[in-house]
C-alpha cells in the first residue's frame, strides 16, 4: 500500500505542477498520508485494546494463616503470623516485625480467624471528555469522511475539466490517473471493510463514482469508441458496485455509487451532446438498481435512480426535444417504463407483509411522468394519445391479474387495477380532446390518498391532495377561457371526473377514523366534489341547454345531485357524503323566486315539473339525512321548508288570482290578495291542527321536528300572516268582481278574519309560550283588527259613497271623518264596558286612550267644519257615548264599580 500512496502522490504532483519536482514532493506527500493512516490505525487498534482488557486484580490486604491443628507449633505473634502469609509479587520487601510478648501457656485449639477486611475498591474509570450533541451525531454518521470524499469528487471533476482546457499532458494519461485514483480507493476501501466498515464502504462507493467520472469523461471529451464498449464498461462497473453492496450489506454503499454514477454527466456537461448517450447512460445505471432491487430493498437508493432519471428527461423534453428525436425518446419511454416498473415489484417477490415494500413513488410516479411525456411525444394525434392510454391501461390490468394471487401483492393489486381504470377512462376524454389532464391528475390524486391512508404515510396523502387541486385549478383556467365552447364535452367530463374523485377521497377519508382531522377532510372532500357537479351542470346549461329551458333543467339538475348524494349515503351507510343536501332547500327557494321573476310563477316554463323533483329529494332529505345533523340545523332545515314551499304557493297563488276582478288594471282586487295568503294560511292552519296530538302521532313531516314547525315554522308564517293583513289591508280596496261589496261578506275581510284568526290561534298556543312570548302580544292582533275595523268602513265609504280610495279622499270626506269617530268612540264603549264587567284595566285603558284619540280628532280636524250636518252628528254621537261610557263602564276598581260589590254581605 505503501508503493500505491507514492504513486498516486507523484501522479496528482507531476499533473498539477508539471515538473519532476512536483512529482517528488507529491510522492513524498502520499507517503506522509500512508504513515499518518497507519499510526491511526494502530492508535485505534490499541485503545480497542484496552477497552477490552480486563482490570488488574486490587491489592487484598494479607491475612493470618491459621496453623494445622494436628501438629501444633509455638505460638508466633500476629505480626510474624501475617508476615508468614503470601505476599503480592510485585512487593518482594521483607515487612519489619515487632517482638510481643508470649502467651503463658499455648492453648490447644487454634485461635478464632479475625474477619476479613472488605476488598479495596477497584480505581475509578477514567471520565470520558465531554462532547456536544452535534459533535457526537457528526462523528456517528461519519459525516468528515463523506464530505472529505465529496470534495475529492468535485476535485477530480474539476481536475479533468482543468487539465482539458490547460494542461498538455496527454488525455489518455490524464484519464488513466483518474481511474487508477477510483480503483485505488476501491482497493483500500475492501481491505478495510473488516476493520473499519463505514469507513471502508464510503471509500469503496468514492472509488465507484470515480471510474464512473473516468467512463463519462473519456466518451465526452476524448470521443472514446465504440460506443458498444464504453456502454459495456459501464455496465461492468455498474454490476461491480452492484455486487459489492449487496456482497456488504451496504446500502450506503449503492447510495454513493449510484450518486456518483448519475451525477458525472451533469457535472461534466457542456451544454451539448447527444441525448441518446446520456439516457443510454442513464438506463444502464437503471440496470444496475434493479440488480440491487432483485437482492435487497433499498428505497433511497431506488428514489435516487428514479429521481435523476424523471428529472433529466422531463428537462430534456420540455426544453429540447423535437420531432425527429421521437424514435429515440419513445423507446426509451417504454424502456423506462419497464425498468422502474420491475424495480418496484422485485421487492415482493420475498415479503410476507403487503405494506412493507410498497413505494408510492415508484408505483404512482412512473406513469405520471410516462403518460405526460407520452402525450407530449403524440400531441398533435389525439387519437393516438387515445390509444396509449388504452394500451397502458391494458398493461396495468395485466399487472393486476398478475399479482392478485399473491398474498404480498394484494395492495399493488388494487393500486394496479386502479392505475388500470384511470387510463381507460381518459380515453374518452383524449379521443375527444386534448385537454383532459385536470381529470387524470385528480383521479391519480384519488389514488394517492388511497395509498397513503392504506399505509399511513402523511407524505403520500398530501402529494394526493395536491393532484386533486391541481386538476381543480387546470379545469378552472380552461373555463376561464371559454366555458361551454368546443371543449365544452372534456370540460363537462373532466368536471365529473374531479368530482369523482373528490367523492372518492372523501369516502377514503371517512372510512379512516384514527384522526380527527380525517373526518375533516372527508366533509371539505364532499363540499369540493359538489362544488364540481355544480360546474359540470353549469357547463351542460350553457352548452345544450336552450335559454328558455335553462332554469327548469337547472332545478332539475340541482335535484338529480342532491339524489346522488342521498344514494351514496344510502349505499355507503355515510351520512357525511349528503351534507350538502342541508344546501338542497334554499337552493331550490332562490331558484323558485327566480323562475317567478323570469317567468312569473314558480310552476311557469317547466317548473311544474321540475319543482316537483326538488321537492321529492327535500323529503328524502328530511327522512333519511336531516336525523344525523346537529339541532339547530336540523330544525332550521325543517323549518325552511315549511316556509320555502309556503312562499314559493304565495307567489303560485298570487299568479293565478291576479287578473280576476282586476276591472281597473291598478291590481287592487280582492282575489289577487286572497292568492298570497290562500297557501300560507292553509299551511299555518295544518300545523295548528297537528300540535293538539302527541308529537309521535302528528303528520309525517311534522312528526320529525315538532318544534320547529310549532314554533318557528308557525312562528315566521303567522309574522307573514300580520304583515300581510296590515299590507291588504290599507292596499285593496276590496274589488271582488263580479261579487258586490258586502262588508266582512266580501272575500278582503274573510281573508283578513281568517288571517286574524290563525294569528291568534298560534299565540294562544303552547308554541308562543316555549318562545318566550307574554300574553301582551295579543295586542298585536287587537291593533290590526282595529286597523280592519277602519279599512272596512273606508271602504264601504269607496262602494258606497263613491269616496276615492286614498289618503286624501278620506281626509276630504265628512262621511268618513265622522264614521270614523263614531267608529272609535263605539269601539271605545265596547273596550271600557268588557274592562269593567271583568274588572281588567287594560282594556279599559285602551278604550280610554281610544276614546281621547276622538276627542283630539274632534278639536283638531272635525270642529273646522263646525256648520255642517256631519260634524254636528259626529260631535253629538260622541258625546252621546261619552256619556253612556261613563255612566255603564267606570275605572275597574273604582267606588262605582264597585258599588254593589259593597252591598253583598261579606
Amino acid at each position: 500500500m505503501a508503493i500505491v500512496a507514492l504513486l498516486l502522490g507523484a501522479l496528482f504532483g507531476g499533473l498539477a505542477s508539471e515538473n519532476l519536482v512536483g512529482a517528488l514532493l507529491g510522492a513524498a506527500v502520499g507517503w506522509l498520508g500512508w504513515r499518518q493512516m497507519q499510526l491511526g490505525q494502530r492508535v485505534a487498534n490499541l485503545e480497542e485494546r484496552l477497552k477490552t482488557r480486563a482490570p488488574a486484580p486490587p491489592a487484598v490486604a494479607p491475612q493470618s494463616v491459621s496453623p494445622p491443628v494436628a501438629s501444633p507449633q509455638p505460638l508466633t505473634s500476629p505480626v510474624q503470623a501475617t508476615v508468614s502469609a503470601p505476599v503480592i509479587a510485585s512487593q518482594p520487601a521483607e515487612v519489619p516485625t515487632v517482638p510481643l510478648p508470649l502467651a503463658a501457656e499455648a492453648p490447644t485449639a487454634a485461635p478464632a480467624p479475625k474477619p476479613k477486611p472488605p476488598p479495596a475498591p477497584p480505581p475509578a474509570p477514567r471520565r470520558p471528555i465531554p462532547m456536544p450533541a452535534w459533535a457526537q451525531r457528526i462523528a456517528a454518521a461519519n459525516t468528515i469522511v463523506k464530505v472529505g470524499l465529496a470534495m475529492l469528487f468535485l476535485g477530480l471533476v474539476f481536475l479533468a475539466r482543468f487539465a482539458a482546457e490547460n494542461i498538455t499532458v496527454p488525455l489518455e494519461v490524464r484519464l488513466a490517473g483518474i481511474a487508477a485514483t477510483g480503483i485505488a480507493l476501491l482497493v483500500v476501501g475492501w481491505r478495510l471493510r473488516l476493520r473499519s466498515r463505514a469507513y471502508g464502504l464510503l471509500l469503496q462507493g468514492g472509488g465507484v463514482a470515480v471510474v464512473y467520472l473516468t467512463l463519462f469523461a473519456a466518451v465526452k471529451l476524448a470521443g472514446l469508441e465504440p460506443l458498444a464498449l464504453v456502454f459495456v464498461l459501464m455496465l461492468a462497473v455498474s454490476l461491480l458496485a452492484a455486487l459489492l453492496a449487496v456482497r456488504q450489506d451496504a446500502q450506503a454503499l449503492a447510495v454513493v455509487g449510484a450518486l456518483g454514477g448519475y451525477a458525472t454527466p451533469l457535472l461534466l456537461s457542456t451544454g451539448g451532446g447527444a441525448i441518446a448517450v446520456l439516457l443510454g447512460y442513464y438506463f444502464v445505471l437503471g440496470l444496475g438498481v434493479a440488480l440491487v432491487a432483485w437482492f435487497r430493498h433499498w428505497p433511497r437508493l431506488n428514489l435516487i435512480a428514479f429521481g435523476f432519471t424523471a428529472g433529466v428527461a422531463s428537462a430534456w423534453a420540455a426544453q429540447s426535444y423535437t420531432p425527429a428525436d421521437y424514435a429515440t425518446a419513445q423507446g426509451w419511454l417504454i424502456a423506462f417504463w419497464a425498468l422502474f416498473t420491475a424495480v418496484l415489484l422485485m421487492p415482493g417477490r420475498r415479503a410476507q407483509e403487503p405494506e412493507l415494500w410498497l413505494q408510492s413513488t415508484l408505483l404512482f410516479g412512473t406513469p405520471a411522468l410516462g403518460a405526460a411525456m407520452q402525450y407530449l411525444l403524440m400531441r398533435p394525434d389525439s387519437m393516438a394519445i387515445a390509444l396509449a392510454a388504452l394500451l397502458i391501461g391494458a398493461f396495468y390490468v395485466g399487472l393486476a391479474a398478475w399479482a392478485r394471487k399473491r398474498t404480498a401483492h394484494a395492495r399493488i393489486f388494487e393500486a394496479l387495477l386502479a392505475l388500470g381504470a384511470v387510463f381507460g377512462t381518459l380515453v374518452i376524454p383524449f379521443a375527444l380532446s386534448a385537454e383532459a389532464t385536470a381529470g387524470a391528475w385528480a383521479l391519480e390524486g384519488l389514488g394517492a390518498v388511497w395509498l397513503g391512508l392504506r399505509q399511513r404515510r402523511d407524505r403520500v396523502l398530501l402529494s394526493g391532495l395536491a393532484l386533486m387541486a391541481l386538476g381543480g385549478l387546470t379545469l378552472t383556467r380552461s373555463l376561464s377561457m371559454d366555458i361551454g365552447g368546443l371543449h365544452a364535452a372534456t370540460q363537462l367530463l373532466n368536471a365529473l371526473l374531479i368530482a369523482a374523485a373528490g367523492l372518492g377521497g372523501a369516502r377514503c377519508f371517512g372510512l379512516d377514523e384514527r384522526r380527527p382531522v380525517h373526518a375533516i377532510a372527508a366533509f371539505v372532500l364532499v363540499g369540493w366534489a359538489t362544488v364540481w357537479l355544480a360546474v359540470a351542470a353549469a357547463v351542460a346549461l350553457t352548452r345544450w341547454v336552450p335559454d328558455e329551458q335553462v332554469w327548469a333543467v337547472g332545478v332539475a339538475l340541482l335535484a338529480g345531485a342532491s339524489a346522488l348524494l342521498l344514494g351514496l349515503q344510502a349505499l355507503w351507510r355515510w351520512p357525511t357524503v349528503a351534507w350538502p343536501t342541508a344546501l338542497l332547500m334554499p337552493a331550490w327557494a332562490l331558484l323558485g323566486a327566480a323562475g317567478s321573476v323570469l317567468h312569473g310563477a314558480p310552476l311557469s316554463e317547466g317548473g311544474w315539473w321540475a319543482l316537483p323533483l326538488a321537492w321529492a329529494a327535500q323529503a328524502w332529505v328530511l327522512q333519511r339525512t336531516a336525523p344525523h345533523w346537529p339541532e339547530p340545523l336540523r330544525y332550521a332545515t325543517h323549518a325552511g321548508s315549511l316556509l320555502a314551499f309556503a312562499l314559493l304557493g304565495a307567489l303560485q297563488g298570487r299568479h293565478w288570482t291576479a287578473d280576476l276582478g282586476n276591472i281597473d288594471g291598478d291590481g287592487g282586487s280582492a282575489w289577487g290578495w286572497l292568492g298570497w295568503l290562500a297557501v300560507p294560511a292553509l299551511l299555518l292552519a295544518a300545523v295548528l291542527r297537528q300540535q293538539r296530538r302527541a308529537p309521535v302521532l302528528q303528520a309525517w313531516p311534522l312528526r320529525l321536528a315538532p318544534p320547529a314547525y310549532a314554533q318557528i315554522g308557525a312562528g315566521v308564517l303567522s309574522l307573514a300572516l300580520a304583515a300581510w293583513v296590515l299590507i291588504a289591508n290599507w292596499s285593496s280596496p276590496g274589488n271582488a268582481q263580479p261579487l258586490p261589496y258586502i262588508p266582512v261578506l266580501n272575500p278582503l275581510d274573510l281573508g283578513i278574519a281568517a288571517a286574524l284568526l290563525a294569528v291568534v290561534a298560534w299565540l294562544r298556543s303552547p308554541a308562543a309560550a316555549a318562545v318566550g312570548l307574554r300574553p301582551t302580544v295579543l295586542a298585536v292582533p287587537a291593533v290590526l283588527a282595529f286597523l280592519w275595523l277602519n279599512g272596512m268602513l273606508i271602504r264601504c265609504f269607496h262602494h258606497w259613497g263613491d269616496v276615492p280610495y286614498h289618503v286624501d279622499g278620506w281626509l276630504a270626506s265628512r262621511g268618513v271623518q265622522t264614521g270614523l269617530a263614531l267608529l272609535w268612540s263605539a269601539l271605545a264603549l265596547v273596550l271600557m264596558l268588557w274592562g269593567t264587567r271583568r274588572q281588567q284595566r287594560m282594556p279599559w285603558l285602551a278604550g280610554a286612550v281610544l276614546l281621547g284619540a276622538v276627542v283630539l280628532k274632534l278639536m283638531l280636524f272635525d270642529l273646522q267644519g263646525s256648520g255642517t250636518v256631519l260634524r254636528i252628528v259626529s260631535f253629538i254621537g260622541v258625546g252621546v257615548l261619552m256619556l253612556v261610557i261613563g255612566y255603564v263602564a267606570p275605572l275597574p276598581g273604582s267606588a262605582g264599580s264597585t258599588h254593589d260589590e259593597k252591598q253583598k254581605p261579606s
